[in-house]
């Protein structure tokens, strides 16, 4: 023991003090708590601690220094020159506006090919050859979505409606379905790709042709609640509403579209639609949709469109007018007795006018004149009522000159209106 006490009395006090201030330091750190040190043991580690980081820093500059040194070397007279390349956006879109843009004067008159009338793409369409197993094809999904027929029937008659969706035309489906089990049910077929077509002309066919009354009211709510009434009192008689793409042009619309829902959801009005738009199913809504209460059937069939597209107009088909006429045509057909007479009268009135070169058109006072003479129509009343229809179908354009007098005036050729009186007279 007093060989250890001699031992440890001969170490030097320098030693002893900076030992005790290097373990103060590390307890220092370990610890949570704040551990206070004497001045003079803190004045004396922190000249060792200074002393430390300076020579740390010294090392650290020199080695810099070699690092620089190194670099320096390294670089070769072509790299000097060089400095950063920083992207200048501006500068960019200057550079690009300044350019001249090359357009080509490409057109579609300068082809080689001419242009093919309506009836001549038609024929091309329908007389179109299919390969043996895309024609296989075809038929197993005919023979598939045949099979479905039964199933529509069951559940049309359970309060649902039917909607036909998927790739290719869905007319042939329709058709057939109406011929095999509907063929003895009161049902409307609707073309809602037709350019003219409207909901008033829906409502009209069941109220006249089918309801056999005689008028019509102009309203297309208060006409839904005439058809609503009507069937409603008589719970055993069915229509069937076959509608052939009810995303028609003039049938997305927000009262086309709750006219026909409010008939859907009637029990003994039963609707079997189809659609081919990608975007059909934004025009509905959830009330609108709980109304309808579809189905969803996916009877994809790979057939061309060929009367879906029939009245689309196209830069590749020589415009003659005959596909104006025959719209025009189907139009007048569904017309009744007085508004076929109104529109005579109109054509009759172009055509005596049609080589004044500053035809106006008829004013509506000199039309409403020549209808009363004929006993078409008791009050200016009911002749506007008329020509709303006409401007509905696109068949008239009425036009206010300076004075505010109004003339009508058929869009269309003098050569195809002398067609259709002919046709009509």
């Amino acid at each position: 023991m007093a060989q250890r006490a001699s031992e440890v009395a001969k170490t030097p006090h320098a030693v002893r003090k900076k030992t005790k201030s290097k373990i103060e330091h590390i307890l220092q750190e370990d610890s949570t708590s704040e551990y206070e040190v004497s001045s003079e043991e803190s004045s004396s580690s922190d000249t060792n601690s200074s002393s430390s980081i300076e020579s740390e820093e010294e090392s650290q500059s020199k080695q810099n220094q070699k690092i620089k040194i190194s670099n320096t070397n390294l670089q070769t007279p072509r790299t000097r020159g060089r400095g950063k390349y920083i992207i200048k956006t501006e500068e960019y879109f200057q550079n690009c506006a300044s350019s001249k843009i090359h357009t080509s004067n490409n057109t579609l008159d300068k082809l080689q090919t001419p242009k093919l009338p309506q009836h001549e793409v038609q024929q091309l369409l329908q007389n179109s050859k299919l390969s043996k197993e895309h024609k296989k094809s075809i038929e197993q999904l005919t023979k598939i979505n045949e099979s479905y027929f039964k199933k529509w029937l069951f559940l049309l008659n359970e309060n649902f409606n039917i909607l036909l969706y998927g790739l290719g035309s869905k007319r042939n489906i329709i058709k057939k379905f109406h011929m095999e089990y509907l063929k003895n049910m009161p049902v409307i077929v609707v073309n809602g790709f037709f350019p003219a077509l409207t909901i008033k002309n829906i409502l009209d066919s069941i109220i006249i042709d089918l309801l056999k009354i005689n008028e019509s009211p102009s309203n297309p709510l208060d006409a839904c609640n005439l058809i609503i009434d009507e069937f409603l009192s008589m719970p055993e008689t069915h229509l069937y509403l076959l509608i052939h793409n009810i995303e028609g042009d003039l049938l997305r619309n927000n009262k086309s579209q709750n006219a026909l829902a409010m008939l859907a959801s009637i029990r003994n009005i039963h609707l079997l639609a189809s659609i081919d738009h990608i975007n059909a199913p934004l025009i509905w809504d959830h009330s609108r949709l709980s109304k309808f209460n579809y189905i969803w059937f996916d009877v994809t069939s790979f057939s061309p469109y060929v009367e879906e597209t029939s009245f689309e107009k196209s830069m590749m088909i020589a415009q003659t007018g005959a596909l104006a006429l025959s719209s025009l045509r189907n139009v007048f057909l569904s017309l009744t007795s007085n508004s076929k007479s109104i529109y005579i009268i109109i054509i009759k009135h172009q055509l005596e006018q049609g080589k004044n070169q500053f035809y106006q058109g008829i004013s509506f006072k000199d039309l409403y004149m020549a209808c009363r003479e004929s006993f078409i129509v008791s009050s200016d009343l009911a002749l506007r009522a008329q020509l709303t229809e006409f401007v509905d179908h696109k068949m008239v354009k009425i036009k206010r000159s300076v004075d505010g007098t109004e003339y009508l005036i058929i869009p269309l050729a003098n050569n195809l209106l002398q067609k259709l009186l002919y046709e009509n007279s």
